[in-house]
């Protein structure tokens, strides 16, 4: 199963005669991060469909994930307990091919954390995890594709979590797909003035600059060339690209 976007595709049951989210371990969807960035891990907060992301400005890309946990019992109402069908997530094996399907690098596997409960009745139980979306070596990669093309490169990232429950029984997702849009410097950035204030704000000159600004990860930003440590262009031509 490959989802795109605000959530898992759904299949009849036909042991339940009902709809049910394929698989007992599931991807719902990537948790918005607004305001000041801090989530709630569940199935009605905001979700988004599509990242962007400047790679003049990020060495990697991660987004929190929202897991779903729908181990059933079956038959026995005795078979399986809270406590032993509760889920610990611990990798995450990650792919990132263009929209043709071409692998952009190579696949690798990241450490990942969180429980999932299982749920109650017919619901799923819920919680967030972290997922390295684009290792430093892909957007390396993807930096230079956007430099060189002078546009968005689109890709999807794809991701299966792996999770143990506790009562020792290995369990994974299927495949979850997430496109993401890089592009290299098309981010606005912003130069203080003086200039000189970007790599040294301690100068008596420089103490009344307004307070640099944070972003969420997962959307484009404008940049502070404070965060640089150097004017803007000066930072952007350092890539040589």
């Amino acid at each position: 199963m490959v989802v795109v976007g605000a959530g898992c595709a759904d299949i009849l049951g036909a042991d339940w005669g009902e709809y049910k989210p394929m698989g007992d371990l599931f991807v719902r969807m990537r948790i918005a991060r607004t305001g000041d960035c801090t989530v709630a891990c569940a199935p009605d907060e905001p979700f988004w469909t599509e990242d962007a992301v400047d790679a003049a400005y990020a060495g990697s890309h991660s987004a929190t994930l929202l897991v779903g946990n729908q181990i059933m019992q079956r038959g026995d109402s005795e078979a399986l307990s809270t406590g032993t069908s509760r889920v610990q997530l611990y990798e995450a094996e990650v792919r990132v091919d263009d929209l043709e399907g071409n692998p952009v690098t190579d696949g690798y596997v990241v450490p990942i954390t969180g429980f999932v409960d299982p749920g109650t009745s017919d619901d799923a139980g819920y919680n967030c995890t972290e997922v390295l979306l684009i290792d430093g070596a892909t957007m390396d990669t993807l930096r230079g594709r956007a430099a060189s093309l002078r546009r968005d490169v689109q890709v999807l990232a794809t991701v299966v979590l792996r999770g143990r429950t506790l009562g020792g029984e290995e369990i994974e997702t299927a495949e979850w797909s997430y496109p993401i849009r890089v592009c290299f410097a098309c981010s606005r950035c912003e130069d203080t003035y003086p200039p000189s204030c970007c790599a040294n704000t301690a100068n008596e000159e420089c103490q009344g600059l307004d307070e640099i600004k944070s972003f969420c990860s997962g959307q484009r930003a404008p940049q502070d060339c404070r965060n640089l440590d150097q004017t803007c262009a000066d930072y952007i031509n350092s890539f040589g690209l």
